[in-house]
């Protein structure tokens, strides 16, 4: 079973948008990039809105962050964009919440591995 972080009271809300500067992924208002302590170049890295490489990162960044497991990140980060990642418009939000959801909607329906 994937452990998820207690939601707090005042929930945090991951959101995406694209600027005129690039794109921009934040939790609670700072950058996700800077939350996982990652190179400020790779939000370059992070896409939405279809499959591939660099939505696949925002699926695994969203997962580290959210469980704190980057087994759990590995393990799931392709089924979360395709399910979630791959079909956010340009503007987002999800709440903690939602996102608990989602990854625990994914892990009850990924077989176990022998």
């Amino acid at each position: 079973m994937i452990k998820i972080a207690q939601e707090q009271p005042s929930a945090g809300i991951y959101s995406g948008e694209r600027t005129i500067d690039g794109l921009v992924v934040m939790y609670k208002g700072a950058p996700l990039t800077k939350l996982l302590a990652l190179d400020e170049t790779s939000n370059d890295d992070f896409e939405w809105g279809y499959e591939g490489d660099a939505p696949a990162r925002l699926a695994h960044a969203l997962l580290l962050h959210r469980t704190g497991d980057p087994a759990v990140a590995d393990a799931f980060s392709i089924r979360l964009m395709v399910q979630f990642v791959a079909k956010l418009d340009n503007e987002w939000e999800v709440r903690e919440g939602q996102l608990d959801r989602l990854i625990e909607e994914i892990q009850q329906s990924t077989p176990a591995l022998s």
